[in-house]
């Protein structure tokens, strides 16, 4: 029992562990009802229970996650004078004050051992939370266990109780027993008769407690060198993991702030000089500033000659079908009967490609070249619609691996791009149902469960590394390949999960007939008829080449959005975006089949491609109201940067505090720029340069893919 004690105490983090210094991560919908969640409260709990503590937050026993735990017992030898609360999980909780009537507490803290505090806290707060099912509730708490409440809140936003005393309110343990324990015992019992309902239910109920702690119970115990206690090689507790770690590339953001000071800095407008951004620890900007001081712990860099863009965003992309780079591109004269180079052709070769693919090192080979030339064209962020998910064609649902997924998250890592893992759903072989063919088996997801089940694993992959801001998406391949209960099903679960949700549409006319002939209608239509309006708000329709205003419209008043690829498009022979109006100008770019990587030639295509199908100049200006300034340059860079974090779901984008400290990195003497002023730099970039000749590094999240 000694030996389970010590192991249970050895878990909890004192004053000085840098984990309970930093703002906690926020639980993703993919976490909630796995073991490893519920593996976590029980550590909490085991540990808060072993040291008599009335609660416990997830920091405390070194796992930065927004969960904590409260349990009053009505009779804690530490905290006699705590009213009774039953034993209660707050998953990313938040609070509101109702009464701020001060209480005068003298606070302790499991991980401030022998000290206590005079803290003055709310004498009533409104808390909402999740359950660990990711059932929302809402709790009114007055007296003590408000002042518990927001003493746990602290913990996930690295505060402790020391940080709100007076110098002269803090105390040992001993002093408190010795000169103040009685009469703050006398206040303490006093203010159970003033607030006689410690925790009222407004929303949902209390949780049940035999079945909370046979839950509790069945989860798995910390295993590893946290479990006992055991330090590493730097002095810090190892942090309890559930699954294997990916591997991530060999550069690491800096563990103080620094500052970085470029020529030039786009600051969401135009390039200024003399700005000044701050890099946190965390990989987040920390301040933008046209002065500033540095201190001791601020490192200044500075960048001359250099121009530091906001890090460019890949809506979407298929890294493996990089390598059809220059095949498929001879076209002898066909033989009567002979199909007509199309979309649908070039397929044949993509598929050519699948079964050349055929094991985990050749595919993840593939993927990291893709990877890596993304990172040097200054790209940080890229949505991979990942469809290519099995090391080998199976042939049954239990044959199904999804054993390449994990080799995008580590491609992606080594290379140093951020990636949103949008994982896809494919069922079919068209609208008329028929089977997938040999070059499509190895993307079939059969079991939906079993996709899900898949999801949540792929989440504790990205979880084992939160500070570089990875993510998942949900992916309809498209129309064609899922029938309508499934797309019906995969919209409700991406909004229930809040993630984002994309859809190749309307890419080609054969894909609109078939629709047609199928349904009735177009897949757009369809898509809007079977998923309700709030399920599309964080929906991306990649291409619609062929789609009408009337129905993007629809689709964009829902809060959909849409990305282009315009040199695939043009690569496939698909056709021309027909509706930017539509749009209002506001779409996403991706390099899709990765024939070409480079955004500053998408960006300069968007509006090229108008120019040629219109026969007149300044197309996406003219489609957005909103902005009299004819600003194409920052319009079409906000299409590669701003508008592709919104429809990937990513603090990136553009140079504000709280944001992913996510760079792209230009020569301001390359020969493109030469001759450019201030103000045109931008321009001369997207319609002159090549981000060959541009970009010389690249950041996510503070760490550089090059050395400075």
């Amino acid at each position: 029992m000694t030996a389970m004690l010590n192991q249970y105490l050895g878990r909890i983090q004192q004053l000085g562990s840098p984990v309970l210094r930093v703002v906690a991560n926020t639980v993703p919908p993919s976490m909630f009802g796995t073991s490893a969640l519920t593996g976590l409260v029980r550590n909490m709990v085991d540990s808060m229970n072993a040291a008599n503590g009335a609660g416990i937050a997830a920091p405390q026993i070194g796992e930065s996650w927004r969960v904590f735990v409260v349990h009053g017992t009505g009779k804690n030898p530490r905290y006699p004078y705590k009213p009774t609360v039953p034993l209660t999980v707050f998953v990313n909780p938040e609070i509101e004050v109702i009464d701020p009537t001060p209480m005068h507490l003298f606070e302790g803290c499991l991980s401030v051992p022998g000290m206590r505090g005079q803290v003055s806290r709310a004498s009533q707060v409104r808390c909402s939370a999740y359950h660990l099912d990711g059932t929302k509730f809402v709790v009114r708490a007055q007296g003590h266990v408000a002042g518990t409440l927001q003493h746990e809140l602290d913990h996930l936003d690295g505060v402790l109780f020391p940080d709100h005393a007076q110098a002269q309110g803090l105390m040992t343990s001993s002093a408190f027993e010795e000169h103040h324990r009685d009469a703050f015992f006398t206040y303490a019992m006093q203010l159970n008769d003033e607030y006689p309902e410690p925790l009222t239910w407004e929303l949902g109920h209390a949780p049940d407690a035999d079945a909370l702690q046979e839950l509790l119970e069945s989860a798995p115990e910390l295993t590893g060198p946290a479990a006992h206690g055991e330090e590493n090689a730097d002095n810090e507790t190892t942090s309890m993991r559930v699954t294997p770690k990916v591997a991530v590339g060999k550069s690491e953001a800096p563990p103080h702030p620094v500052t970085y000071a470029a020529e030039l800095t786009w600051t969401g407008g135009r390039l200024e000089r003399n700005v000044y951004i701050t890099v946190g620890a965390d990989g987040r900007i920390a301040t933008v500033q046209r002065n500033i001081d540095t201190d001791a712990e601020t490192a200044l860099v500075a960048l001359p000659h250099r121009v530091l863009l906001p890090g460019f965003v890949n809506a979407h992309s298929h890294a493996f079908q990089r390598g059809l780079r220059g095949l498929g591109e001879d076209y002898p004269t066909p033989s009567a009967g002979d199909p007509r180079p199309s979309f649908w052709t070039w397929r044949n070769a993509m598929y050519k490609l699948v079964r050349d693919l055929d094991s985990k090192e050749a595919f993840k080979e593939q993927t990291l070249q893709c990877f890596r030339e993304m990172a040097a064209a200054g790209i940080t962020t890229c949505g991979e619609f990942h469809y290519f998910h099995h090391t080998s064609t199976p042939s049954n649902a239990a044959e199904e691996d999804y054993g390449l997924d994990e080799m995008v998250i580590a491609a992606a890592r080594e290379a140093n791009v951020r990636v949103v893992l949008l994982n896809a759903c494919y069922q079919r072989g068209g609208f008329d149902n028929r089977p997938l063919s040999n070059g499509q088996e190895r993307f079939q997801t059969s079991d939906l469960e079993k996709y899900w089940e898949q999801m949540d694993r792929l989440q504790m992959l990205l979880d084992e590394d939160p500070t570089r801001g990875d993510s998942l998406g949900a992916v309809v391949h498209s129309l064609r390949a899922v029938d309508v209960p499934a797309l019906q099903h995969m919209a409700a679960e991406a909004h229930r999960r809040k993630l984002p949700l994309h859809v190749h549409l309307e890419e080609q006319p054969q894909e609109i007939a078939d629709c047609i002939d199928a349904h009735g209608v177009t897949p757009l239509a369809l898509l809007l008829q079977s998923v309700p309006t709030h399920a599309l708000e964080r929906l991306c329709a990649v291409h619609c080449t062929h789609s009408t205003r009337e129905e993007l419209d629809q689709l964009i008043a829902a809060g959909g959005g849409v990305c282009i690829c315009p040199l695939t498009e043009a690569a496939l022979g698909d056709g021309v975006f027909t509706a930017p109006e539509a749009t209002e100008g506001v779409v996403s770019l991706g390099t899709d089949c990765n024939a070409r990587i480079d955004m500053f030639e998408e960006m300069r295509w968007l509006e090229y491609s108008q120019r040629l199908s219109r026969g007149q100049r300044g197309v996406f200006p003219s489609v957005n109201p909103a902005d009299n300034t004819g600003n194409l340059s920052r319009q079409l860079l906000d299409c590669a940067t701003v508008h592709g974090a919104r429809h990937l779901g990513i603090d990136t984008g553009c140079f504000i505090p709280g944001q992913w400290a996510d760079f792209a990195l230009l020569d301001l003497d390359a020969a493109a720029l030469v001759g450019a002023g201030d103000d045109t730099v931008v321009g001369a970039a997207i319609f002159g340069g090549s981000g060959e000749g541009l970009v010389v590094n690249s950041c996510v999240s503070g760490t550089w893919t090059k050395a400075l």
